[in-house]
């Protein structure tokens, strides 16, 4: 298992490069940050993003890395979340109240970055997904019952919306702001929810025009419900989550009808889930298991845990850990 160690980070390590939107530099080692999220485009690409507004990408699976600061270093805004389509383009989804919640893209891995939506007010955004120039959708805190996302049907033009949802959004209803609480497979668009009197699963076929709501069995309130989701074929999703001082909680929801699945023996609530091939990934910051049989039997990947994970296949896994580091996964 190979091991990135965190070194703190030298400006003689490489060259500076200011534009109007962020400081960027190469380094010859990952510098030490609060690395919390990844995304992995291949065996060879993988970006990072730290709750401190630094987004690192290498094109050498982690041998060399750019580092940048979208919005400037003064802004430290919290990395939430990454979706790229290579070495060079990528967008980047920061978590916050009001404008710390914006969605930015990058298309020179990262010397420079446009800003594709800003959140006012007290909008506050979670996660996303999106299909590659088509469909997106960002899902974050309800207004008072009216649900609150942000969808695209290009990748390029973003705009806030209400709308498209068969029933109204509950009081205090919201995302989860750890796990893959949006997700695109398959053709189908599936969200969870957490926070309120129920916990919801949220999906909708991709040519659908609303979006089908459906209350699960998965222990709802404050700070309890749906973390993460995955898709596995037509109407066929499974859930991860449960209560915030719980067991771990785990379904799967096939046409219609939801069955309990035996979740990964770590403690407190199944936070990170992804599928990687045949294989299922679950767990959180207390271990990180593998089943390939929907929970019949789980197998131990990190027993360190993790706070992010992601797979371009089953044999090109990387996760950061709960002490920030980044190590490569081997399913």
């Amino acid at each position: 298992m190979a091991i990135f160690k965190r070194i703190s980070f030298i400006f003689s390590l490489g060259f500076i490069a200011f534009n109007a939107s962020a400081l960027t530099a190469e380094s010859s080692e990952l510098p030490r940050a609060s690395w919390s999220s990844i995304y992995v485009v291949d065996s060879d690409t993988i970006w990072l993003g730290s709750s401190e507004g630094q987004v690192a990408v290498s094109g050498d699976a982690g041998n060399t890395w750019n580092v940048s600061t979208p919005g400037g270093r003064s802004t430290n805004l919290n990395i939430r979340q990454i979706i790229a389509y290579d070495e060079r383009h990528a967008f980047i989804l920061s978590s916050g109240r009001g404008e710390r919640s914006r969605l930015v893209q990058s298309r020179n891995a990262g010397f420079s970055w446009s800003t594709l939506y800003r959140a006012d007010g007290d909008e506050y955004l979670h996660c996303f997904d999106m299909v590659p120039d088509g469909e997106g959708w960002i899902l974050g805190e309800s207004r008072l019952d009216n649900w609150h996302v942000v969808r695209s049907s290009n990748s390029s033009n973003w705009i806030s919306s209400r709308s498209g949802f068969a029933e109204r959004s509950m009081i205090g209803e919201s995302a989860s702001g750890i796990g893959k609480c949006v997700t695109y497979a398959n053709n189908y668009w599936v969200m969870g929810t957490k926070d309120a009197t129920k916990a919801r699963l949220i999906y909708k076929s991709g040519p659908a025009l609303r979006f089908q709501v459906v209350d699960t069995p998965l222990t709802a309130g404050s700070g309890n419900g749906i973390h993460s989701v995955a898709v596995m074929g037509a109407r066929d999703f499974v859930l991860a989550g449960g209560a915030e001082d719980g067991a771990p909680e785990l379904y799967r929801y096939q046409q219609g009808e939801f069955t309990e699945l035996l979740a990964p023996p770590v403690a407190g609530p199944l936070t990170l889930m992804i599928r990687a091939e045949n294989w299922l990934i679950a767990g959180n910051e207390s271990g990180l298991y593998k089943s390939n049989n929907f929970g019949e039997s789980w197998q131990s990947v990190a027993e360190s845990g993790a706070i992010a994970i992601a797979c371009a296949t089953s044999e090109s896994c990387w996760l950061v850990s709960p002490d920030h580091e980044l190590k490569a996964l081997n399913l």
